[in-house]
C-alpha cells in the first residue's frame, strides 16, 4: 500500500536546503493520499518517525509532500539510502 503513496522523491534547491536545514524531504504522492496516509508510506518504507507532513498541488496538478522527520532520524542519511544522491 505505501507504495502506491509514494511515487517519487522531489529534489529541488528548496527540497535540499529544507533536507539540510530542517530534516525534512519532499516526494510526489499520489493526488488521493491523505497526510496520515503519507506519513505511514514514509514511515514504513523507510522505518524513520515521521513529525510532521504538509502537502499541496503544483500548478501541473500533482501533489506534494514535505515530511518533517523526528530528531532521532536523519534525512540526509534517508535520502542517501533512496539513492536521491
Amino acid at each position: 500500500m505505501s507504495h502506491d503513496v509514494i511515487k517519487y522523491p522531489h529534489m529541488t534547491e528548496k527540497a535540499m536546503d529544507d533536507l539540510d536545514f530542517q530534516n525534512k524531504l519532499q516526494f510526489m504522492v499520489d493526488a488521493g493520499a491523505a497526510k496520515p496516509e503519507v506519513a505511514e508510506a514514509v514511515g514504513d518504507q523507510f522505518d524513520v518517525e515521521v513529525v510532521d507532513v504538509t502537502t499541496h498541488v503544483t500548478p501541473d496538478g500533482e501533489k506534494k509532500a514535505v515530511v518533517r522527520l523526528s530528531e532521532d532520524d536523519d534525512a540526509d542519511e534517508v535520502a542517501s539510502r533512496i539513492g536521491v544522491f
